[in-house]
This record gives structure tokens, sequence and C-alpha cells, in this order.
């Protein structure tokens, strides 16, 4: 296993994270619309735009190197 030095303790140091993240976060109002029985989305837009975010998600996830342990550089 590969060991990185970083400044932050946060995940920001692995930028497929930060976009896993947002993209969950822009398919939130979907996600609230199915939660709160709001039916605003054709169904079939609302299962085509899950699956297509969801699919990017694991795109993602699958580039992102696992084999890296982050180590926080402890300030002087």
């Amino acid at each position: 296993m590969r060991k990185e030095i970083v400044s932050t303790d946060g995940w920001d140091c692995v930028p497929g994270l930060i976009e896993v993240a947002r993209l969950l976060e822009e398919m939130g109002h979907h996600v609230y619309e199915v939660e709160h029985c709001v039916r605003v989305t054709k169904l079939e837009y609302l299962v085509y735009e899950l699956k297509a975010t969801l699919e990017e998600v694991i795109r993602t996830l699958d580039e992102i190197d696992v084999d890296v342990e982050y180590i926080t550089k402890e300030e002087d």
C-alpha cells in the first residue's frame, strides 16, 4: 500500500470522492420528490436520471485508487 502525506484530515485529498459527493447531492431533488410524495417529474425521466447518475458514481468510484493510505502531516 502506498502512503501519501497530506495537509488536511478530510477526504478532499481524493478528488474522485468529491465528485461522487457532488453527484449524489445533485440527485437530492429527485430523492426528495420520492421521499416526500411530490410527483413532479415524469417517472421515465426520474428513473433515467437516477440510473445515469448512479452509473456515473460507480464509474468514478471504480477509478479511485484504494491502495493509498493518506497520512495527515502534523503541523509544527
